[in-house]
């Protein structure tokens, strides 16, 4: 088990944000987010959220495999012998809610506290004429079953259903990114968002603005550079680590 987030603080110096217990007084018994930065147009709360422990729970595939046992998957498209396709459909819509509850209950805490942490950070926070755009980072650095695309959906869900409920105000973004330079075919190049509300343009800005300086901060540390390509598309499997970056991260953890 390794704690990422000394690796996420140079991040976020990278993207010329800080530290908000660096350079704001925190009051005596209040939650505090982990970082601030300072845009022309607004500011952005951050709370980093880590999934870092590894346990015996199940994949995805062996989560759907008992519902087929149990016979609970329904209208599904069989692709081989031993491959199905899980289509929206194939399970009842109560099914569905007890995946999204139960699979991984750790994704729904670590949402509640950060949405307590913002709320209480933007209450002591010194009052300017900027905006506030709050937002949280879901790292996944250890649960190797949980890919991305997964870690968002469960995310998405969660999400969609406390804003509905008028819950979660104080949180106007999540971002979901794996970040485990050890194990191979994972990159933390690939990254999935979801904004509370896309027709605030400066949320969407500051979206945007953290996930293209994460994309150079990796590529650095890849040996790689940076070209927008719109035809592009997504490649499998992970390039190699620079020696650089390689012992960048050995010092910090």
């Amino acid at each position: 088990m390794s704690d990422y987030e000394s690796v996420y603080d140079d991040f976020v110096r990278f993207a010329e944000g800080s530290r908000i217990d660096h350079r704001f007084e925190i009051p005596p018994g209040t939650l505090n987010a982990d970082y601030h930065f300072d845009r022309v147009n607004f500011d952005v709360i951050l709370e980093l959220k880590q999934i870092y422990k590894y346990g015996k729970e199940d994949t995805v595939d062996q989560y759907f495999s008992k519902r087929l046992e149990e016979g609970k998957l329904k209208n599904f498209i069989r692709l081989s012998n031993n491959q199905i396709r899980i289509e929206p459909k194939s399970l009842s819509e109560s099914d569905w809610n007890h995946f999204y509850k139960k699979f991984r209950p750790s994704v729904a805490g670590q949402l509640d506290k950060a949405a307590r942490q913002l709320k209480q950070t933007a209450n002591f926070l010194p009052v300017t004429d900027k905006p506030q755009v709050c937002g949280v980072v879901l790292l996944n650095t250890g649960d190797f079953n949980m890919s991305t695309d997964v870690a968002f959906r469960l995310v998405e869900w969660h999400m969609k259903r406390e804003w509905k409920r008028g819950s979660y105000r104080k949180i106007d973004f999540v971002t979901c990114v794996t970040m485990d330079f050890v194990q191979e075919g994972q990159t933390p190049l690939y990254g999935r968002h979801i904004a509370r509300r896309v027709e605030d343009e400066n949320v969407v800005e500051a979206i945007r603005y953290l996930y293209d300086r994460w994309i150079y901060y990796v590529a650095e540390g890849y040996g790689l550079t940076v070209e927008f390509d719109p035809n592009g598309v997504v490649e499998d499997t992970a390039p190699s680590l620079s020696p650089s970056m390689r012992g960048k991260l050995q010092k910090k953890l």
